[in-house]
């Protein structure tokens, strides 16, 4: 951390101008019968908006059976707001069409 401070300094940005991010971001798996995914997907949205999260994206993806589908759901969510996020994913898991529900690692890129 010290030398990314370092270069910032010497790159004339001012400690001021730099502020730590107090957002940070959580990824679940929802598994559910590929004809109940749409309104998975809206309760979803719907579930997590009145809850005050804001789900910044929503993929479906194919899963090994054709029966089944793997929505995976992004969630920008601020630190202070955590245990509305654990008590929206245990809702989103006690849908009676859901099947699991998972929480995604975190991936690391390194960008060169």
């Amino acid at each position: 951390m010290k030398i990314f401070n370092l270069f910032l300094r010497r790159a004339g940005v001012q400690p001021a101008m730099v502020r730590p991010s107090t957002v940070s971001v959580s990824r679940l798996s929802v598994i559910c019968p590929r004809n109940d995914m749409a309104a998975v997907r809206k309760r979803i949205y719907t579930g997590f908006e009145a809850a005050g999260l804001r789900v910044t994206n929503l993929s479906v993806d194919h899963t090994d059976s054709h029966e089944t589908a793997k929505a995976c759901v992004t969630i920008s969510c601020p630190p202070e707001m955590r245990s509305v996020l654990m008590t929206q994913a245990r809702q989103v898991r006690d849908y009676p069409e859901v099947l699991n529900v998972q929480w995604e690692r975190r991936q690391r890129n390194a960008l060169n």
